[in-house]
């Protein structure tokens, strides 16, 4: 992409479709279904942006988009830009209560959905204008569609107005309504192709939800500002994945830590169920791999390039892990397979993308240097040199939505403020956790429950954890606890329990065993004073980070 300097987001799509016309930019189903090239979408986009500038729009300013990951996505946000107005990107997985909240905050009066939305929005409100991207629909998209849009610069604005209202993912409370403008999200798109180098020869496998900022911005705006395919999943699951990965020859997918976590037990159990004399000869080459690692050498792409294609993963040249903290030992794991695995660091704030790991220079456990063009430091540092992470650059948000009070805390002299704590070392970021997850001792000693999740974690008996603190009867001070989720599988295999009726009794000893090994590594103010053993998966928003605020 070499031109960012323009005044909407959809100018800059446009130029690569006027460059790659019949290159095909998008593909439904895991590539089974409906193809789109480039010339398409850029047709399309035109079409139902001059509908969104007839009449029955003219006040409007705001267009809600409510629907699965598909190829209308990306065309409806896009024609949305190009029409002048404002995206409000929903996620398809909250409750109804949940979307009424953002359609009364936001003040909608017009939506785009799928349809398995529409008598749901249908009765949430009657002067809701709806349209449904399912063509047999009484009230279908298409409808809108006009002759091809002629763009004046008037109807494109201005790069300071809002392309698109974000509304975080709440795992603290009510969402915020963050503003995006156009400035911001060409800042954050021009930074990324200046750090990491995507051409119209990749393909992109699209399995996170298209609401989320870091699927917008990864997995759709940069694919399509440098001219490649972008592949929509069939499911989360990690056996089609697998699948859609091979069948489409996919080379980057971004995702969130869960689904990467997911990834490796399926490997590494793939591993143990080996014959033996294969099994150490992968341990073997495992070993060579990491010890070469060590002196800058990445032999795992030799070494194990038949295991990647079994595992179906062959084609793949970059993995990107962000959204939630990563354990070392996933990108540890990943990289010396040979794949390019890189953790980054963002949030919806910052359009969202703030660092990542350069492939000539991975660091386990850092989210990597920040972008070029960002600003980063360190404020408020305590002791032990931890402190709130604050960002400056053009990709930083002017706040929130009908929200002073929250945008007011969100900003101090031009710096961003996070809320993310961490350090810069060698120029790379380290994050230790969220400052309101902070949990502090009875001697006022902070204790980070991500540091604690990630040692819990590294155990194959655990498959999620969630650290907090809890308030001691009429004592200073909190005290440490943990709900952990164990793995069943691990336990069925290790112990040959059954996964329909395990054996609770033998997986709390499992568990305390581990907690005490864990507590005896670490200070003691830190130590862990509690456990609770629970079967079902942790809450989570759609974007797979845990609801804190739902264990406090």
């Amino acid at each position: 992409m070499e031109n960012l300097q323009v005044k909407n987001l959809y100018l800059a799509f446009k130029e690569n479709a006027a460059t790659f016309p019949h290159l095909i930019a998008l593909r439904a189903d895991g590539g089974r279904g409906r193809s789109y090239t480039y010339a398409e979408v850029d047709r399309q986009v035109r079409q139902l942006a001059a509908g969104l500038n007839d009449t029955p729009f003219a006040n409007i300013k705001e267009i809600g988009l409510l629907s699965e990951n598909c190829p209308e996505w990306p065309i409806t946000y896009l024609a949305v830009l190009a029409s002048g107005k404002t995206v409000v990107p929903i996620d398809a997985n909250l409750k109804v209560n949940e979307i009424g909240y953002i359609i009364d905050h936001c003040r909608l009066r017009a939506i785009i959905c799928s349809r398995r939305f529409e008598n749901m929005l249908a009765g949430l409100s009657s002067d809701l204008m709806i349209y449904s991207l399912n063509e047999q629909s009484s009230n279908n998209w298409k409808k809108l569609f006009r002759d091809e849009f002629n763009f004046t610069e008037s109807q494109l604005g201005d790069l300071k107005d809002t392309a698109c209202l974000i509304y975080t993912s709440g795992t603290t409370g009510n969402p915020k309504a963050v503003i995006l403008t156009h400035d911001n999200l060409l800042g954050n798109l021009e930074s990324i192709h200046l750090t990491l180098k995507f051409t119209e020869h990749d393909v992109f496998l699209s399995v996170l939800p298209l609401h989320h900022t870091f699927e917008a911005m990864c997995g759709f705006l940069a694919p399509l500002t440098s001219g490649s395919c972008i592949v929509y999943a069939r499911t989360l699951k990690s056996g089609d994945i697998r699948e859609d990965i091979t069948f489409n020859k996919v080379t980057i997918m971004c995702g969130v830590p869960l689904l990467f976590e997911k990834m490796y037990r399926n490997i590494k159990r793939g591993v143990e169920e080996i014959p033996v004399f294969k099994r150490l000869l992968f341990q073997s080459s495992y070993t060579v791999s990491s010890l070469a690692w060590k002196f800058k050498y990445q032999m795992g792409q030799a070494l194990f390039k038949k295991v990647r294609e079994k595992i179906g993963l062959g084609s793949i040249r970059l993995f990107v892990s962000g959204g939630a903290p990563l354990p070392p030992e996933i990108a540890r794991f990943f990289n010396y397979l040979g794949f390019v695995f890189l953790q980054g660091y963002g949030l919806s704030e910052c359009s969202p993308v703030v660092s990542v790991n350069l492939p000539e220079d991975i660091s386990f456990g850092s989210v990597g240097p920040p972008l070029k063009k960002l600003e980063v430091k360190i404020v408020r540092k305590s002791e032990d040199g931890i402190g709130e992470i604050v960002v400056r650059g053009r990709s930083t948000s002017p706040g929130y939505k009908n929200n002073p009070g929250e945008t007011g805390k969100l900003y101090r002299d031009d710096w961003l403020y996070t809320g993310d704590l961490g350090y810069i070392k060698d120029g790379k970021i380290w994050i230790t956790g969220r400052h309101k997850n902070l949990i502090v001792s009875a001697a006022g000693k902070n204790i980070y429950p991500e540091e604690l999740e990630e040692k819990l974690l590294a155990s194959p008996y655990v498959t999620e954890v969630v650290v907090f603190g809890r308030n001691k009867d009429n004592r200073q001070g909190e005290e440490v606890r943990a709900i952990i989720v164990p793995d069943l599988e691990q336990f069925q295999m290790e112990f040959n329990m059954s996964v329909t009726s395990p054996d609770m009794r033998q997986i709390r000893q499992v568990i305390g065993r581990l907690v005490d090994d864990v507590n005896k590594e670490i200070a003691s103010y830190k130590r862990i004073c509690g456990f609770e053993v629970q079967l079902e998966e942790l809450e989570k928003t759609s974007t797979k980070k845990v609801k804190r605020f739902f264990y406090n």
